[in-house]
């Protein structure tokens, strides 16, 4: 599915306003997961739905940071199903961590899918990869501890 449009912006954050057909046939076709390529750039993300605005894409200050667009801003999507294992795209660094210790995949095997992709984003969201090796220990550590809460991850 492609598209022009505007980056739009809600109360609590800028998203791509998507049309109640739009939704439905991303659902129907691809899930509630999607891979959304923005000006060349691609995101993992999900189609989402709030009474105020209808169906939309959410898109964090982050992404709008590595895209330089803001509210307005005219944009290409294409829209495409999600075929990742996670439904985000598995750091390197948290792959062997937690490859290399067998209690730490099985606990990590049996968290909801929100709270593996909560660690793959808190992991791979840092720059170093000596930072990223560092949380994936950290949160590896956490769960053998049973640590749940995904706020207590890295703490």
């Amino acid at each position: 599915m492609k598209f022009k449009t505007e980056i739009d912006r809600m109360a609590w954050a800028n998203c791509i306003l998507i049309t109640k057909e739009q939704a439905l046939e991303i659902k129907e076709t691809m899930g509630n997961r999607i891979i959304i390529t923005i000006n060349g750039m691609s995101f993992h993300r999900a189609v989402a739905n709030s009474k105020e605005v209808g169906h939309y894409i959410m898109l964090g200050k982050n992404s709008l940071k590595k895209l330089g667009a803001w509210e307005g801003v005219e944009v290409e999507v294409e829209i495409k199903k999600d075929t990742s294992e996670y439904g985000a795209e598995m750091p390197e660094e948290l792959d062997v961590v937690i490859g290399t210790d067998e209690e730490a995949l099985l606990i990590f095997e049996s968290l909801t899918p929100g709270k593996k992709r909560s660690i793959i984003h808190l992991v791979g969201s840092a720059k170093r990869s000596e930072t990223r090796i560092n949380r994936a220990l950290k949160i590896v550590e956490n769960l053998k501890m049973g640590v749940r809460d995904p706020r207590g991850f890295l703490k």
